[in-house]
């Protein structure tokens, strides 16, 4: 197969600005207005570095009971409840219209195993959990307008797009180790689908699936049973080695790779707009290590791929723990990110609690007292300016 290099347009990196110097007169009330200042902008350029910077905003239910959603291009989600879907009216109303009907979707009474839309925003991947049979298992690739598409005969348990027509597949069952395939949607027969193994030998359940900037990508051991590796361990495999892959032979997990971080059960994985790593599921084989939600630092994860070993995972300076609702001890989060709105969302069934990035958008206030220290300094280095010139004269 021939090898194409694929990319997706990355999400700016959040960086603090520069901090200016100021010179000037021994004057006391423009220097006072300078530290003001400098200690305002201070604040401004170093909440891009707080970690994780989320502020709890609201809760909403999903309609209809929907079991799985993702994101739409322009901010808006889209839910699935059966073979209905749903697309919320506006980007962050949290009010939902049904749009349509999955055309031959066959789904068990739980519902679809996920949902992923296209990196150009105008397909969703759908796994259909494997049927009412429980062993039809069908990827249905469909068009957002029409919810026209195919079904694809391959087996799954969580996707991710590499690019429009290429889907990384995650796959397994409880007596085989688990493995990482490339679905290509194109594929001229969907019952027999060019759908190459790249990862093998997970030993236990499959986990999620994600791709960080540089295109390294990430899953995970969901429920040991064979090992090496334990519950939640998460690996990532180079960008030019999985693309090897492709037209090579598989990599395997349990001697390649780099561990990342062991936490949860490595299901669902994905980034936030600042390189954050989320982690979704529960190891409740493991005192504590589950009824959160895991967020690994972006440096921590660079450094794990730097070779200086694998993320604490009880650390709270590598990683956060969200648990939304303190009524419960035993939620089992679903986690998914909005880029556009910069919002965490950390499902729980049917219940969205919604978390709010802001890590880099200065308060109302921050901005007033900024504005505020400018106007004042101007208006202090004219009156001394006024007042040299009027000595000169």
């Amino acid at each position: 197969m021939e090898l194409l290099k694929r990319r997706r347009a990355e999400t700016p990196k959040y960086k603090s600005g520069p901090r200016q110097r100021w010179s000037g007169q021994t004057a006391g009330f423009r220097l006072g207005l300078v530290a003001a200042a400098v200690h305002v902008f201070s604040v401004g350029a170093t909440r891009g570095q707080e970690f994780p910077g989320y502020q709890y905003s609201h809760t909403f239910t999903l309609p209809a009971n929907a079991t799985v959603f993702d994101v739409l291009s322009d901010g808006r989600l889209i839910a699935l409840f059966g073979d209905d879907a749903y697309v919320e009216v506006a980007a962050g109303s949290d009010a939902f219209s049904q749009t349509g009907t999955l055309p031959s979707a066959d789904f068990p009474s739980f519902g679809p195993a996920f949902i992923r839309v296209s990196p150009d925003g105008l397909r969703i991947a759908v796994g259909n959990n494997g049927g009412a049979s429980f062993s039809n298992y069908r990827v249905g690739v469909l068009e957002i307008a029409t919810f026209t598409g195919n079904w694809f005969a391959a087996a799954h348990y969580d996707a991710e797009w590499i690019d429009n027509t290429l889907l990384a597949v995650t796959a397994g069952d409880f007596v085989n180790p688990s493995v990482v395939t490339v679905l290509d949607t194109t594929s001229a027969d969907p019952l027999n689908p060019t759908n190459p193994i790249i990862i093998n030998n997970i030993g236990g359940a499959s986990g999620g699936i994600a791709f960080d900037s540089a295109w390294n990508l990430y899953t995970g051991n969901g429920f040991q049973f064979d090992g090496p590796s334990g519950t939640g361990a998460v690996k990532a495999f180079t960008h030019a080695a999985w693309q090897a892959a492709l037209g090579g032979s598989p990599l395997n997990f349990e001697t390649g790779g780099v561990l990342v971080v062991d936490v949860l059960s490595a299901s669902p994985l994905g980034f936030d707009g600042q390189g954050n790593l989320f982690v979704g599921g529960g190891d409740f084989s493991s005192i504590a290590d589950y009824d959160f939600t895991a967020l690994v630092r972006a440096s921590a994860v660079a450094d794990a791929l730097g070779g200086m070993g694998p993320v604490d995972g009880d650390d709270p300076d590598q990683v956060q723990r969200l648990d939304p609702d303190g009524t419960n001890d035993f939620n089992f989060y679903s986690p998914n990110y909005n880029s556009i709105l910069g919002r965490l969302y950390v499902p729980d069934g049917t219940t969205v609690h919604v978390y709010a990035d802001v890590s880099t958008i200065p308060t109302v206030s921050q901005w007033g007292l900024a504005s505020m220290a400018l106007l004042l300094m101007t208006a202090g280095t004219l009156m001394i300016r006024r007042s040299h010139a009027g000595d000169q004269r």
